[in-house]
């Protein structure tokens, strides 16, 4: 099927801004200029222009053209490594803790490169986070949220609401500071530390439009959605001991899963297709 005009030329403009032909802050041709040039229809170079805007590779300001936007580094976010690599840091000795934490592992910057934005306050339970942890209103909790950002650029990696009991996490009154943070070993040492294991930790995902504080800390274009993580952690006797609203980029991140899955045997007669299905692979067959 051929691809549509606006389309090629899109991915032609992405190429050459890739390639570096158009650097970072510089205006790309007016589309008047590119239709002359033979691109094709004031219709098409719009088109094309919004795919790029789109894609996070232009912006345009009105009545001032369109710009090469700062390439943003994609990153991964793999929740079954990221969850298991931070439980294994809890039983290392405080100077390993201290070397990294999730935000470095995840995006490959170093401590100097990342801000570290962390805003504590002890509040009653909202209704929503009420009925998650299974509580009275009135019970207090602490709000923590975290925003850590690029240094190069300005913009939030993530924004992260974290809510745990406040008489639970009282039991280390360090960890009532926000300028402890980062906590050398994250949450899970954090947890451990007033003697909780997290054995279990589920992510619902879905996306949304940015609010317009959202918008402005992860330096969005118009249009671009973030996709948003509610993650809940449980102890060892499954009780909820963290409940994480984590709103990223929808421009940046890529989220991965690996899924092991059981195989077959002669035990499992569940996995028995005769069992399952009625077909028996060794019958003969009847025409």
């Amino acid at each position: 099927m051929t691809r549509p005009k606006w389309r090629r030329l899109a991915d032609e403009l992405a190429l050459r801004i890739r390639n570096g032909e158009w650097a970072e802050g510089q205006a790309l041709p007016q589309i008047r200029e590119l239709t002359m040039q033979g691109a094709g229809s004031i219709t098409t170079v719009q088109a094309a222009y919004r795919a790029l805007e789109t894609e996070g590779l232009v912006r345009t300001a009105r009545g001032h053209g369109t710009y090469v936007r700062r390439l943003r580094q994609p990153i991964v976010r793999a929740p079954q490594d990221r969850y298991q690599w931070e439980k294994d840091r809890v039983r290392l000795p405080e100077q390993e803790r201290h070397a990294d934490s999730i935000p470095e592992h995840e995006t490959g910057m170093t401590r100097p490169q990342i801000d570290f934005d962390s805003q504590y306050k002890v509040v009653e339970a909202p209704p929503e986070i009420a009925r998650r942890f299974g509580v009275p209103e009135t019970t207090r909790m602490l709000h923590r949220r975290y925003s850590p950002s690029s240094k190069s650029d300005g913009a939030a990696l993530s924004v992260i609401d974290s809510w745990v009991v406040y008489e639970v996490i009282a039991r280390n009154p360090a960890l009532l500071d926000s300028g402890t943070e980062p906590w050398p070993g994250g949450s899970m040492h954090q947890f451990f530390t007033v003697g909780v294991e997290i054995a279990e930790i589920t992510d619902q995902i879905s996306a949304r439009p940015p609010t317009t504080q959202e918008a402005e800390l992860l330096d969005l274009d118009p249009g671009t959605a973030v996709v948003v993580v509610k993650k809940s952690a449980f102890g060892t006797t499954g009780e909820l001991v963290e409940f994480s609203d984590i709103v990223l980029p929808g421009d940046r991140y890529e989220l991965l899963y690996r899924i092991p899955l059981k195989p077959w045997t002669a035990q499992n007669e569940d996995a028995d297709p005769q069992r399952r299905t009625g077909f028996d692979p060794e019958a003969p067959e009847e025409f």
